[in-house]
């Protein structure tokens, strides 16, 4: 397991280039909201004290005005999303008693005394259509990623990585929209459950017992989304390893495959897991201890940010080239 992992990272490292690939993507999709989003705050800040005030200070008494007046995606901006805030607000739209920030109509928290109408998503919808545009971008290039991992040597070509992420385009849709179909019986199981874990935990006489109900809960279905993402990652490599064509008969191959070495499959996300945490704490420090007064320490948090980012989808991309390297060594 170990050496699958030095291998994948060793990938990565002769490969550096698709972790600036995959973030130039994923920072040109994060345009498309934050352009417009950028203009709209220049013409509210235009001619106003606060735009000078905010260069050393978050001024929250304007925020809380402003917010209260939107209507759209920009009602979603929150001084939550700054420093580690994003990391536990996921957190927090993934693991409520409803599926992820309320996408799913009919399983909204419901207002009202009779609890007939439901609530609106947590969510704009221009921002879940932008997360679907990022879904099957990210899947696209998982067949041109896989390809490049495929081969030991390393070096990789542009036109490469984009004639393998077509290639394997399709099959790797299907692979995806298997698992989206199994995550979303999770949340339908995990619905009544949670509420019914909810429900003993406030009747628990011992605030001990309720908190471990509650992180046990949290626990269990973090468990069941990660070993729905190991199949699937693990299906996505049989298919561009083995050229097979079935997505799903390339789901049962990886069920067995990680039925067969669950020790080791587990052990790649715990390490994985544990470096992505590490990265998030060190992140952290940084964050707490940089003093953002001016344009000059604005740059320096932004590129401090930007590196941040540049680790975790180096961490992505290792896990994806050890499971290859896993599957390679141990596969049948």
């Amino acid at each position: 397991m170990l050496s699958a992992l030095q291998r994948g990272f060793r990938g990565v490292g002769r490969n550096w280039g698709l972790v600036v690939v995959v973030f130039a993507v994923n920072l040109g999709l994060a345009l498309v909201l934050a352009l417009p989003f950028a203009a709209e705050l220049e013409g509210e800040l235009a001619h106003r004290g606060t735009s000078a005030s905010m260069m050393y200070s978050f001024d929250y008494d304007w925020w809380t005005r402003w917010s209260e007046d939107q209507t759209g995606y920009t009602r979603s901006f929150a001084p939550d999303v700054f420093g580690t805030g994003f990391a536990f607000k996921n957190l927090s739209l993934l693991l409520g008693p409803h599926s992820p920030a309320g996408v799913i109509p009919g399983d909204r928290p419901r207002s009202g005394q009779d609890g007939s109408t439901p609530l609106p998503p947590v969510l704009d919808p221009l921002i879940i259509a932008v997360a679907g545009l990022y879904l099957l971008t990210q899947i696209f290039l998982t067949g041109g990623l896989l390809g490049v991992f495929r081969a030991p040597q390393g070096g990789w070509t542009f036109r490469g990585l984009i004639h393998g992420s077509g290639f394997y385009f399709g099959r790797l849709l299907r692979v995806s929209l298997l698992a989206v179909g199994l995550v979303g019986i999770v949340f339908v199981v995990n619905a009544p459950f949670a509420r019914w874990m909810d429900g003993l935990a406030r009747e628990a006489v011992s605030e001990r017992t309720a908190l471990a109900i509650g992180l046990g809960r949290h626990a269990l279905l973090l468990a069941a989304l990660m070993l729905v993402h190991m199949a699937a990652s693990f299906a996505r490599v049989v298919i561009v390893r083995e050229e097979r064509r079935s997505a799903i008969l390339a789901f049962v191959s990886s069920l067995g495959f990680c039925a067969r070495n669950l020790a080791a499959t587990l052990g790649q996300y715990v390490v994985v897991l544990s470096l992505a945490l590490a990265l998030l704490a060190a992140w952290a420090a940084v964050d707490a201890r940089l003093l953002v007064l001016g344009w000059r320490s604005q740059l320096l948090a932004f590129a401090a940010f930007q590196a941040f980012l540049g680790g975790r989808i180096a961490l992505r991309l290792g896990l994806l080239a050890a499971q290859l390297e896993l599957h390679r060594a141990r596969g049948r």
